[in-house]
């Protein structure tokens, strides 16, 4: 058994959306101040707050994000985060590129996670990473026949960001199936066997939220 980590570093100074704030993760009782408490002997702890938007990272969309009456983060059933999955390599690619149809026309994936290997995650922190490829029109359609309960991609955003009407997002989670962005190192597991897992935290109202996206290669034990 192999474990993959697909999740990106949330921390200052990441790629994310234009206008989304820098993330802050700060402590609210540091070990200097434990240590100084008086409460604690031959020992020392922190408290963590972090601030950020839930869109941010290598992040999950519930159905709620673009359906208002979609289950929001804490109304997911753990079977849609654990699936299946298959990597289908669409490279290469050049930013504002749409990902066509040619890859996806023949491959069975029904209930399956689909995580779509643009190579785009080598951009990640830089400009170049805002002009990214996304899943075209055409591509939507021929996903959405297929029927699959997960689509992920290595890309800030599955869609055209200069397209207000976000087929692949509105489409979609109209229909429950979940989409990860922001995923990285899928070019190890095309041509792989593996099992996808992306849970996060069962929030109540979040539309979208942090996952730390991993893969099983191989038995698990």
């Amino acid at each position: 058994m192999k474990l993959i980590d697909l999740s990106q570093t949330i921390e200052p100074g990441m790629s994310r959306f234009q206008g989304f704030a820098d993330p802050e993760v700060k402590p609210v009782w540091t070990h200097k101040q434990s240590a100084r408490s008086g409460r604690y002997e031959g020992c020392t702890c922190e408290v963590t707050r972090a601030k950020f938007v839930t869109s941010i990272g290598t992040y999950l969309d519930a159905p709620y994000h673009f359906d208002p009456e979609g289950e929001d983060i804490s109304g997911l059933a753990l079977e849609g985060c654990v699936l299946e999955g298959m990597c289908i390599d669409v490279r290469p690619l050049k930013g504002g590129q749409p990902i066509g149809i040619e890859r996806l026309a023949r491959v069975d994936c029904t209930d399956k996670a689909v995580l779509l290997c643009t190579g785009w995650s080598k951009h990640w922190g830089t400009e170049i990473y805002q002009q990214h490829p996304f899943l075209s029109r055409a591509a939507v359609g021929v996903l959405l026949r297929k029927k699959p309960r997960l689509v992920g991609i290595d890309t800030l955003v599955i869609d055209d960001s200069t397209d207000p009407t976000r087929p692949a997002h509105a489409n979609f989670l109209k229909q429950k199936i979940l989409i990860v962005e922001n995923l990285t190192s899928l070019e190890s597991l095309i041509d792989q066997e593996f099992t996808f897992i992306a849970v996060p935290p069962k929030v109540k109202g979040a539309a979208a939220f942090p996952v730390r996206a991993f893969a099983i290669v191989g038995t698990v034990c």
